[in-house]
């Protein structure tokens, strides 16, 4: 289901989310916004390209080609600018920020806070994971296998709602390899998870739910709005262009979070049952807040320091072996589509 939302979703939207698992939203992200991601992941670019040039591991920085283009000619000399962007060097100079400030305009832009708010809540936090995916044509990373976002979370959070807001920075189409999604397949459990290629979990074919497989076109500007417990997947990118897109995700204050904030009596968490977070590795922060307005982030500077300055914790490993690697003194899901 297409709709383009006024403030929110209408009451038909969010049945269709809540029945499908899944919903489509046009026109949420405004271009200039998404325009200035572009600039800044560029910039990003820029430093790493050059780095690699001048210990001789890349030919040129390629600063002539267009964004949907460039990293697949520096990826076809080398991985390691690509590997950086996946695992996070998002800061334009070394010793700059965790988050690129556009980025942050994008997670506390009012429609998209309107839409999650609708599923959500009203006192509505950044959830602990955000990921910035570039997915190069012919490309091995970006092929995400059949997994629900809620095998990467704490178990105690299974049957709540993190939502998931996937946002294209350019129009994502079958052939760039857009998402692929399972209809009906949050309505039950977590299926059991096993360890895939480039540490990301897969669903194997025999515990799939039930479900209709469905391939998800978005236009740049559109979301695509899913459960933690929808199954979804990647296929490879077979065009000329370069598939950039973002994920996030919020949730209630209700639920389990390690954001700098006072609960309400009525989110108070049973002792002893409830973990930090509902993915401790990784800092929350209160993005909207009609009951406790002062204690919302506001800013990218803000923001970054309540990454910065937190200490990740331990997570629940339920499918066996370790999940999660050292990567700049923090550990990192793979999780993504």
């Amino acid at each position: 289901m297409v709709a383009t939302p006024t403030r929110g979703l209408t009451e038909e939207q969010i049945s269709q989310f809540h029945n499908d698992g899944y919903l489509v939203v046009d026109d949420v992200i405004e271009p200039h916004l998404l325009d200035a991601v572009a600039d800044e992941i560029t910039a990003v670019i820029d430093r790493l390209a050059a780095e690699q040039v001048a210990a001789e591991k890349l030919s040129s920085t390629f600063a002539e080609e267009p964004f949907t283009r460039r990293l697949t000619r520096i990826t076809a000399e080398s991985d390691e600018v690509i590997t950086q962007i996946w695992d996070g060097a998002l800061a334009v100079d070394r010793g700059g920020a965790l988050t690129l400030p556009s980025i942050f305009e994008i997670i506390r832009h009012p429609p998209l806070l309107d839409v999650a708010e609708s599923l959500c809540g009203p006192e509505l936090i950044a959830s602990s994971i955000y990921r910035l995916r570039p997915k190069v044509p012919f490309h091995g990373r970006g092929i995400v296998p059949w997994h629900q976002d809620s095998g990467y979370f704490e178990p105690y959070c299974d049957q709540s709602l993190i939502l998931t807001c996937w946002l294209p920075l350019v129009d994502a189409t079958p052939e760039m390899g857009c998402m692929q999604v399972l209809r009906y397949g949050h309505r039950g459990a977590v299926v059991p998870h096993g360890h895939g290629d480039h540490h990301y979990l897969e669903i194997k074919e025999e515990n799939l739910p039930e479900g209709e497989i469905v391939t998800v076109p978005v236009r740049r500007g559109g979301v695509v709005l899913m459960t933690n417990r929808t199954p979804h997947m990647s296929t490879p990118n077979t065009s000329d262009c370069i598939r950039w897109s973002m994920d996030l995700r919020y949730q209630s204050a209700s639920l389990p979070t390690n954001a700098p904030i006072t609960r309400l009596p009525e989110e108070q968490l049973p002792d002893g049952w409830a973990p930090a977070a509902c993915y401790p590795p990784e800092a929350d922060a209160l993005i909207r807040s009609a009951k406790r307005p002062e204690q919302v982030i506001r800013t990218a500077e803000e923001f970054d320091r309540v990454r910065s300055q937190h200490k990740p914790g331990a997570i629940t490993e339920r499918w066996g072996n370790p999940l999660f690697w050292k990567e700049g003194g923090r550990r990192r899901a793979g999780m993504g589509v």
